[in-house]
């Protein structure tokens, strides 16, 4: 056998072998796209009542939740710039560069606070519902 023979059936073999792979992974992602048929639970809507049925009624209705979403991290960023202003100042009272009524002036006014944007983030809600 000569060299360009054993060429060739080197390089035959080895594009064997990549037909083989290619149509092994055709075949299992055929195999893996098809929809499985089982029986799924049906889909919920949005939990705000939405303006009407159908499409629009439900995107209203998804427009509305991540409005009330949106509020909720909002109060939820609220509540750890309170948390950080109380902190940092018990830190200042620690090391004697502020007073304790500065300290407990920021816990009420910070409780106030996240008081007002609970209950207006619960008003908002109402009116956006």
């Amino acid at each position: 056998m000569s060299k360009f023979e054993s060429a060739v059936t080197r390089v035959t073999a080895k594009a064997k072998s990549a037909r083989a792979r290619i149509l092994t992974a055709g075949m299992l992602s055929a195999v893996a796209a098809r929809p499985a048929l089982a029986d799924l639970p049906t889909v919920e809507g949005p939990t705000s009542s939405g303006t009407g049925t159908g499409l629009m009624g439900t995107l209203s209705g998804h427009v509305q939740d991540g409005l009330v979403l949106g509020g909720l991290v909002l109060c939820g960023f609220a509540f750890f710039k309170v948390a950080e202003a109380g902190l940092v100042t018990f830190g200042e009272v620690r090391n004697d560069r502020a007073s304790w009524t500065k300290f407990g002036s920021i816990v009420v006014v910070g409780v106030v606070m996240l008081v007002a944007v609970i209950w207006l983030l619960g008003k908002s809600a109402e009116v956006i519902a």
